[in-house]
């Protein structure tokens, strides 16, 4: 068998110095806005990865308080202790209905608090770090180290998020 060239190779590629190779790359923009582009990019990737930390304590509490109710004893760290809280009340006394409700309540908030970072506002941000670090709080009221480090954990992450929406202009701009 000859060996020749593969029909699988890739065809010639365009050097970066043909302008064939700058309008392919970037049809709707000059070079030299390319790097800034790229730059608003990963800002704005950043800045989504850490408002979506709220759609996954939303939707770890709401697993949480579906196993509550279920009569599960295990839950997800990362969920909110808050809910987990006003479960455990309910089961003292005969409030079952209206603590499922503020659990709900509260994972909403931070649902909302997610859909609104996402788009880049920046009072969700805040908002939203707010309330978790006051629900970690529970956490180290209860001495749950794990559950502490986990909070801590998310909100750094949520924080790296502010901080790129910070340096995109903001949505009125």
């Amino acid at each position: 068998m000859q060996a020749g060239p593969s029909p699988f190779s890739r065809p010639p590629q365009p050097t970066a110095a043909s302008p064939f190779a700058r309008a392919v790359a970037a049809p709707h923009e000059s070079p030299r806005n390319a790097p800034a582009s790229q730059e608003r990019q990963a800002l704005e990737r950043q800045r989504r990865s850490g408002a979506q930390w709220f759609y996954w304590i939303a939707a770890l509490s709401l697993i949480n308080a579906v196993l509550a109710f279920a009569g599960q004893e295990w839950r997800f760290i990362l969920g909110l202790g808050a809910t987990q809280l006003v479960h455990e009340m309910a089961k003292s006394g005969s409030a079952g209905t209206k603590a499922g409700l503020v659990g709900v309540a509260l994972i909403v908030v931070f649902a909302v608090m997610g859909q609104r970072a996402v788009q880049g506002h920046r009072w969700a941000f805040l908002l939203g770090m707010v309330l978790f670090a006051l629900d970690g709080a529970l956490f180290v009221l209860i001495q749950d180290w794990v559950g502490v480090g986990f909070h801590a954990f998310a909100l750094l992450m949520i924080g790296r998020g502010y901080a790129a929406a910070r340096q995109l202009p903001p949505l009125d701009a």
